[in-house]
């Protein structure tokens, strides 16, 4: 088995540019938008959101992180499997970032037509929500994100588990990184535009419209918000933390309001959040998966007990060459009789 040491730098920068990539498509619309025609900013900015949202994480996951256990299976060390995960990431991102610059030299083709499904969702979950009532829902959907993201990591410092910084939290960070690397290239594949500009001439939210940036498939604050909360989850299965159903149920809750939110504030349709689900849970219980710890075997099983002290009495009996040996004892907590004859 080869052991690689992954660079933590490399990960944690695929991590923050591809979030970072997806805040600026997000807001590429609303730079641009005239002051007159723009609705007033929500109480509540999204920076604020953020804050509260990863100290909030940060102490929830240290409340639900502490252990009683005396024994905390460790992962397997970092293999070439992960420097081939968090190479193919950083490829990918970068590929990702060559293809939208392309695409946006690129004549913008039709929005197409919205399917049915996504189309009834958006109506009951939009509504006629007012635009600045839907940037405050978007707002808070960032916060519930930095939630479900810094929960592992709060759970990590409070857990003290072993190796927790040089293989969980790698571990936590290549799957975060595969995650959001696949859904910016997905992103710039597909082109798909969000409902907020698809629908944006026939309800005149906001006149006039803001750019369509084409990065609607699959929903990044979903993904994201997932595969932190299953790894998570994942993670304190694997060291037995007393508190693990209530990680999963949490981590999953706050993942699931990302989501919803994401829908809500007409940011995504329902297919964007439900692929962006599906791809986040998967990457966050295979990647973790990888490094599940062997199975402790109890120490009374590995080594057999000794077997107790035998226990004889011999008696020899002689007749000419003939010799008789008749032992008489106790073995393995029971009577033993032994005869022997030589001629």
């Amino acid at each position: 088995m080869v052991n690689v040491r992954l660079p933590a730098r490399l990960v944690l920068t695929v991590v923050l540019a591809a979030a970072a990539d997806g805040v600026d498509a997000q807001s590429a619309g609303t730079a641009s938008r005239p002051p007159a025609s723009a609705a007033s900013e929500p109480a509540l900015s999204e920076l604020e959101a953020q804050i509260a949202g990863a100290v909030t994480g940060l102490a929830l996951g240290a409340a639900l992180g502490s252990r009683t256990e005396d024994t905390v299976p460790e992962l397997r060390p970092l293999r070439g499997v992960d420097a081939v995960l968090a190479g193919s990431a950083v490829a990918l991102y970068a590929g990702s970032v060559i293809l939208g610059r392309q695409r946006a030299k690129q004549a913008v083709p039709p929005m197409g037509g919205i399917n049915g499904f996504d189309r009834k969702v958006r109506t009951v979950a939009v509504g006629n929500r007012s635009l600045e009532n839907r940037r405050l829902l978007d707002h808070v959907s960032s916060g519930t994100l930095m939630v479900a993201l810094f929960q592992p990591v709060g759970m990590l410092a409070a857990a003290d588990v072993p190796n927790r910084w040089s293989r969980d939290l790698p571990v936590l960070a290549e799957a975060t990184a595969v995650t959001l690397s696949v859904n910016a290239f997905v992103k710039h594949l597909t082109r798909r535009s969000r409902p907020r500009a698809h629908f944006c001439e026939d309800e005149r939210m906001v006149v006039p419209c803001p750019p369509d940036v084409r990065v609607s498939f699959f929903s990044g604050h979903t993904s994201s918000a997932f595969v932190a909360a299953v790894a998570g989850g994942t993670l304190a299965d694997f060291h037995h933390l007393p508190n693990r159903k209530w990680i999963w149920a949490s981590g999953l809750t706050f993942a699931s309001a990302t989501g919803v939110l994401r829908i809500m504030s007409d940011q995504h349709y329902a297919t964007d959040v439900l692929t962006g689900m599906v791809a986040g849970s998967l990457a966050g219980w295979l990647i973790p998966k990888l490094h599940e710890p062997d199975p402790v075997t109890p120490a009374s099983a590995a080594t057999p007990p000794p077997p107790p002290p035998a226990t004889a009495l011999p008696v020899v009996l002689r007749s000419g060459r003939s010799t008789a040996l008749l032992t008489v004892g106790a073995a393995g907590g029971g009577p033993y009789v032994g005869f022997h004859v030589q001629w």
